[in-house]
């Protein structure tokens, strides 16, 4: 079935973060503002930054960022150079690869330059800094052993991405997977009880990014599967994995997973047709999805289909030569209600598995049910031989009733007392009624012999 939320794909990897450095550059040189934001550094923070920028440019990325939180300590705390100074610590970090880090310098920055009018940052700088914090708040809450911590960050990342979608009128389908992916880790973080409003949220985002690419990453119809499956909306569940088969036939797991699903609606059939679909590209071909696609048809009453599949299976090991396997074939024949194919299975199983008590019964129990009592009791008696049985009690039992019918007295009267010896057989009474009549029926024979 689909993968369950634990499995489902990380957030966007903290790697990409990097690529803010092209476009906030570490450089000294501020962005270009627009003439209505006339803000510029100290001349005190300009004369840090050029010391900064060397040990910078040297990676000695500690000393940088010791000169960066000297000078912010000088700064008012409400000051562009303060702001500037946090973001310049944010790029330091992020090229040390201390991500988790910059959060805090990043959140800071962002509040400094929102705090004004107009804001210390052009709307650029903001997307991308709320962007890359967004993915620093999902990748610090899903690796959080803490749920009441990671709540804390889903929520401030839910955040993050509302005022970053605010100023994006035309979103992306990477910023929509981060957004779907943030809001179905935070709705699934109790997978006993998920947040359905949240899980319905991730839906609708993810449909969002869906539409805004030709081509989605199958990352979308993950998520969208997993909520869709969360809500309950399991015939669209099946229709999303039809449509992912039909792109891409060859994955073996889509056909596992729609199995799943139409076995889980009670669309057995429709469940066998796609382990069939799947084994003629080469998946689902293991003994037990094989058995497994046996049982289907067999609950459906589908029995030729069935022992069909089993006479291959078995004859080619791709159903695995258990006993169970060919006491479900005779079954299949008997169902059927042709006996003698049902028998003729179980002589060939008692071949395969030659210790075996408990088929040469079931061989017994079959030609007794066609009065064919005879030809049964040698069975019942290999069986009783041969031993490994799962009720003794009642096969001993059976053996007493067949030898008595074909008038075997001392047979019967034999397994009968075989039986009252079995634990089963102690808390029996009518072992015991057996016994008793075994015994006054040979007891009037021998009267009447007597009396000849």
């Amino acid at each position: 079935m689909i993968r369950s939320p634990r499995s489902l794909p990380p957030a966007p990897s903290l790697r990409s973060l990097v690529a803010l450095l092209g476009m906030l550059s570490l450089a000294v040189t501020l962005p270009a503002q627009r003439p209505a934001r006339d803000y510029s550094l100290s001349d005190s923070t300009s004369e840090v930054l050029p010391k900064f920028k060397v040990a910078a440019d040297a990676k000695n990325y500690d000393g940088a960022i010791a000169i960066l939180d000297a000078q912010i300590a000088k700064v008012p705390a409400d000051s562009y150079d303060a702001a500037t100074l946090y973001q310049i610590k944010v790029q330091t970090l992020f090229q040390k690869g201390e991500f988790a880090k910059a959060i805090e310098p990043m959140d800071r920055a962002l509040a400094l330059s929102e705090a004004k009018n107009p804001t210390y940052f052009d709307e650029r700088v903001t997307r991308d800094l709320l962007n890359y914090l967004a993915q620093l708040y999902v990748q610090e809450a899903v690796g959080s052993k803490n749920p009441a911590v990671a709540a804390k960050l889903f929520e401030k990342a839910d955040g993050t991405m509302k005022k970053w979608l605010k100023l994006t009128p035309n979103s992306t389908p990477d910023a929509q997977l981060l957004y779907a992916n943030l809001l179905y880790a935070w709705a699934v973080q109790n997978p006993e009880k998920p947040d359905v409003a949240l899980i319905q949220r991730s839906l609708d985002e993810t449909e969002r990014g869906m539409h805004l690419s030709t081509h989605p990453k199958d990352t979308f119809y993950v998520l969208k599967l997993a909520a869709l499956q969360q809500l309950g909306r399991t015939a669209e569940t099946a229709e999303m994995f039809e449509l992912l088969i039909k792109q891409k036939p060859d994955t073996a797991t889509y056909y596992q997973q729609l199995a799943g699903t139409y076995l889980s609606t009670g669309q057995d059939l429709r469940a066998a047709l796609t382990i069939e679909r799947a084994q003629a590209h080469g998946h689902m071909a293991t003994a037990q999805y094989n058995f497994n696609l046996v049982g289907i048809y067999f609950n459906l009453g589908q029995y030729e289909k069935a022992a069909d599949l089993l006479e291959a299976g078995l004859k080619s090991g791709k159903i695995e030569n258990e006993q169970k396997n060919w006491e479900l074939y005779a079954l299949c024949y008997q169902q059927l209600e042709r006996p003698l194919m049902s028998i003729e299975v179980l002589k060939q199983a008692a071949k395969a598995f030659p210790k075996s008590g408990q088929i040469e019964f079931m061989i017994g129990q079959a030609y007794h049910g066609l009065e064919k009592t005879a030809e049964a009791l040698p069975h019942m008696q290999a069986a009783v031989a041969k031993g490994n049985l799962t009720k003794p009690h009642q096969v001993y039992m059976y053996l007493a009733y067949i030898a008595f019918e074909l008038k075997k007295f001392d047979i019967a009267l034999d397994a009968a007392k075989q039986a009252a010896a079995q634990p089963e057989g102690a808390k029996d009474p009518q072992t015991k009624s057996m016994i008793r009549a075994i015994e006054d029926t040979m007891k009037d024979r021998e009267e009447k012999k007597a009396k000849l």
